[in-house]
């Protein structure tokens, strides 16, 4: 009897960290797929930024110009990072949330 409840309980463990895994590992395909999004659409303007940076000599090179602009997008000073509003980060943001309302 002791072996089939702790066979039964190892089976309902189990299932229950495959599940969590299993969700954590549907999040960060989530999170990669916005970052592949939000990246889509800061390369171009991170570009602009650089050139604009060599043309105008904001910088002593145009290795710097890439440092400088390297993060650009991401969470700067106060300002909030970019493109978190896009389809693909929306759709991670609010699977997200549905774990935190499920633990609530």
């Amino acid at each position: 009897m002791k072996y089939i409840l702790f066979l039964i309980l190892s089976l309902i463990l189990f299932g229950s960290v495959q599940a969590k895994e299993s969700r954590e590992e549907i999040q960060a395909k989530l999170d990669a797929a916005c970052e592949v999004a939000r990246e889509k659409k800061l390369a171009p303007l991170r570009k602009e930024y650089i050139q604009a940076c060599v043309t105008n000599k904001e910088q002593p090179s145009r290795e710097a110009c890439e440092q400088f602009y390297a993060d650009y997008g991401g969470r700067m000073g106060g300002r909030a990072p970019l493109f978190y509003d896009l389809p693909e980060c929306v759709k991670a943001f609010e699977f997200q949330q549905g774990v935190r309302e499920g633990n609530s």
